[in-house]
């Protein structure tokens, strides 16, 4: 088996591939093809700009805790894990291809995402699904699985409901969003969970 740390650098590459091309693809497309997935929950969500700190929470989260739990599960786990990961960000990147979904961002966002939205470097459509609900949600589950204790599962479950909450407090996502992230997350740890016959 190859070693694990090289993997894992080559599904961050894949993200950012993934990423790089869904975001140049849909601008160059325009507004004119965004699909409408506010609901009326959504309106109903208050516009919170102090709460960008739990949307940023997901990345060093990812990271370290998803590193620690990969690098130590069993080979077997490791490789499905890889590879439920990589179809995940695959499956992500192509449901924003097809239905290309607007935020509804504030009028008056907060420095941090005026800064941000105005960087070409940010995807301009292509809210959905909420890859930030989707990872956050894999890497907790199979935390969760290879450390089955109440306290850590409570833990678990506290950080990706405040990422969740932090995406659509902060107008950078819709429920319909985080719903398909949910999807996204539950079929890539239940391929991850079920052993090959």
């Amino acid at each position: 088996m190859p070693p694990r740390t090289p993997l894992l650098a080559a599904l961050l590459a894949l993200h950012v591939a993934c990423y790089w091309v869904v975001t140049r693809v849909t601008a160059a497309r325009g507004p004119s093809v965004l699909w409408a997935t506010t609901t009326a929950v959504d309106r109903w969500i208050p516009h919170l700009p102090w709460t960008w700190p739990l949307y940023w929470l997901a990345y060093p989260f990812i990271a370290l805790v998803g590193g620690f739990t990969l690098l130590r599960l069993p080979p077997m786990q490791f490789r499905r894990a890889t590879v439920a990961l990589a179809a995940m960000t695959v499956g992500g990147a192509l449901v924003q291809l097809v239905f290309p979904a607007q935020a509804p961002w504030p009028a008056d966002p907060g420095p941090m995402q005026l800064s941000l939205h105005q960087s070409p470097l940010v995807m301009p459509y292509a809210t959905l699904p909420s890859m930030h609900v989707a990872y956050s949600t894999v890497i907790a589950g199979m935390t969760y699985r290879r450390y089955t204790r109440p306290a850590v599962g409570w833990a678990l479950a506290a950080v990706v409901l405040a990422i969740a909450v932090a995406t659509l407090t902060l107008k950078e996502h819709v429920v319909l969003d985080a719903i398909t992230g949910l999807l996204l997350a539950w079929l890539a740890l239940r391929w991850w969970r079920v052993p090959p016959a």
